[in-house]
């Protein structure tokens, strides 16, 4: 009795991997060119421009990691 479902749970375990493994394989990909990241064209009426979602996120992404008005915090003595 306790080997009668071993079977299924295997196939289950199996089919969820493999799903697992292929959804990975299949990212969406940016399909157009992305424009220099700058400070002019990392403006969000310019971001809106870029027609493919991929693209416009992985660029706004980018641009907010750009960020140029980066100033490190004073250094804190407990």
């Amino acid at each position: 009795m306790k080997y009668m479902y071993r079977n299924t749970y295997l196939g289950l375990l199996m089919v969820t991997g493999l799903a697992g493994l292929l959804s990975a394989c299949f990212q969406d990909q940016p399909k157009e060119a992305m424009p220099t990241i700058d400070a002019e064209n990392c403006k969000p009426e310019n971001i809106a421009k870029i027609k493919d979602s991929g693209t416009r996120q992985k660029f706004s992404s980018l641009c907010l990691r750009h960020g140029g008005d980066y100033k490190p915090s004073e250094k804190r003595e407990w």
